[in-house]
């Protein structure tokens, strides 16, 4: 190559590093992020009347908590989602319910979260699906066997770091 410039094929590309634009984050962390998706997703849904929204939202919750989350905290963060969605879904129910011009009651809130939940069973299904096969190439079977070791007593528990 002496003699000769670089043309474009010679040249690589600069390398683009998600990790220095998204670090990976702890299960608390992770489990935050997918409330506060849930949580917005649900009520942009109930303000644009668009019932898909909700069910995208935790299929995109899932994923990413699943997707950005340190290798140990895989467990917890692949099988709260539901329990999450619970919460964010009762939590914008009441907000749109306090917000709304109807007398608030129990019983329109629990029809909220009733018809919000069954409505997004199939996105609920798909998206932990999805985010159980993403935590699952990122090791989620080796957390599984190191507490099935740590609770038979084979291993002595790691050292908890905070964070």
């Amino acid at each position: 190559m002496t003699g000769r410039r670089p043309v474009a094929s010679d040249r690589s590309a600069p390398a683009f590093a998600w990790a220095e634009l998204w670090p990976e984050m702890g299960a608390r962390a992770a489990a935050v992020a997918m409330f506060a998706i849930f949580l917005f997703a649900n009520l942009a849904a109930g303000w644009l009347h668009v019932t898909a929204l909700t069910g995208f939202g935790f299929a995109v919750g899932s994923a990413v908590a699943a997707g950005r989350t340190r290798r140990q905290g895989l467990l917890l963060v692949a099988t709260t989602p539901p329990l999450i969605f619970l919460a964010a879904v009762t939590c914008s129910e009441l907000i749109a319910l306090h917000s709304g011009r109807v007398a608030a009651s129990a019983g329109f809130a629990l029809a909220g979260i009733f018809l919000t939940l069954s409505s997004a069973a199939p996105w609920l299904f798909g998206g932990l699906a999805g985010a159980l096969l993403i935590a699952s190439v990122r090791g989620l079977p080796q957390c599984v066997r190191d507490l099935r070791e740590e609770l038979t007593g084979r291993v002595r528990p790691r050292e908890h770091r905070p964070g």
